[in-house]
C-alpha cells in the first residue's frame, strides 16, 4: 500500500512532466517561422519535414508500453524527458529541409514516448487514489504550451532561434533533475484490476471487443500526431494570407481633367 504522501508527490512530479512537455513543443512551435527560412525550405517541403514529428511519435507510441512494462513507466518518462529538451535545440542547427526532417524524426520520438509514459503512470495514479483527476495533468499541458507560446513570442524579436531553443532545453534539463528525482523515488503502482496471469508474467488475451476498442483509440491517436505535426504548417499559412499587407486597390480614373 503507497502512503498517501507518496501519491501526493507523484502527482506533483507528473504535472511538472506535463507541464514541461507543453512549454517544450510549443517553444519549438513558436520558432518554425524563423527555422523555415534558415534552411530556405518551401511550404511543401516543410511540411514534409515537419512530418518526422508525427512519425517519430507513432513509430515510438507503439514501442513505448513495453518499454514501461519491463522498466516501469516513472525511469522511461524521465529519459524521455532528457531526450526530448535535447533534441529541441538541435533544428536551429539545420541547415537543410532533409536534415531538418532528420531531427524533427528524433524530437518526434521523445515526444511520443514521454506522452506514453507520463500518461501510463498517471491512469495507475487515477486508478490508485479513485479520483477522476486525469484531466488536471491535461490542464497542466496546456498552461505549460500556453507558457512556452507567450514566452517565445516575447524573445523572438530579441533572441536567435538557438539561443531560444538551446535556452529552454537548458530549462527543461533543470527540471528533469529536480522532478525526476522525486518521481523515480516515488514507489511504482500496480494497475488497478491486474490478474493473476499478469502478476506472473503471462500476457493476458484480450477480447474481440477490447481489440476493437484499442484499434479505434489507435487511429485517433494516429490522427492526432499527424494534425500536431502539420498544424503549426497550415497555421502558419493562414495567419500569413490573413494578416499579409494588401496593397490599396488602385483607383478606376488615374488623371483628372482640370476645369478652365
Amino acid at each position: 500500500m503507497v502512503p498517501g504522501t507518496d501519491l501526493v508527490r507523484l502527482r506533483l512530479a507528473l504535472t511538472a512532466f506535463f507541464a514541461l512537455d507543453g512549454f517544450v513543443f510549443a517553444g519549438w512551435v513558436v520558432r518554425i517561422p524563423a527555422i523555415k527560412e534558415q534552411t530556405g525550405a518551401s511550404a511543401s517541403t516543410l511540411g514534409l519535414a515537419l512530418l518526422g514529428v508525427s512519425a517519430g511519435a507513432v513509430i515510438t507510441m507503439t514501442l513505448t508500453g513495453r518499454l514501461c512494462r519491463r522498466y516501469g513507466s516513472h525511469l522511461v518518462t524521465v529519459v524521455c524527458a532528457v531526450l526530448l529538451c535535447l533534441s529541441v535545440g538541435l533544428p536551429p542547427l539545420t541547415h537543410s529541409a532533409v536534415a531538418l526532417g532528420v531531427v524533427l524524426l528524433l524530437f518526434g520520438a521523445a515526444y511520443g514516448g514521454i506522452n506514453v509514459a507520463f500518461n501510463s503512470a498517471a491512469v495507475d495514479l487515477v486508478a490508485a487514489l479513485k479520483r477522476p483527476i486525469m484531466p488536471s495533468f491535461h490542464a497542466a499541458f496546456s498552461l505549460g504550451g500556453m507558457v512556452g507560446a507567450g514566452l517565445g513570442a516575447l524573445v523572438a524579436g530579441s533572441l536567435s532561434p538557438t539561443r531560444h531553443l538551446w535556452g529552454l532545453a537548458v530549462v527543461g534539463l533543470l527540471v528533469t533533475a529536480v522532478t525526476g528525482r522525486a518521481l523515480m523515488r516515488c514507489e511504482p503502482l500496480t494497475p488497478a484490476g491486474t490478474g493473476r496471469a499478469e502478476r506472473d508474467g503471462a500476457p493476458r488475451r484480450l477480447d474481440r471487443r477490447t481489440r476493437a476498442l484499442v484499434i479505434v483509440f489507435g487511429l485517433i491517436a494516429l490522427c492526432t500526431a499527424y494534425g500536431e505535426g502539420r498544424w503549426p504548417t497550415g497555421a502558419r499559412s493562414i495567419l500569413r494570407r490573413t494578416w499579409a499587407p494588401r496593397r490599396a486597390p488602385r483607383p478606376s480614373g488615374t488623371r483628372c481633367s482640370r476645369s478652365r
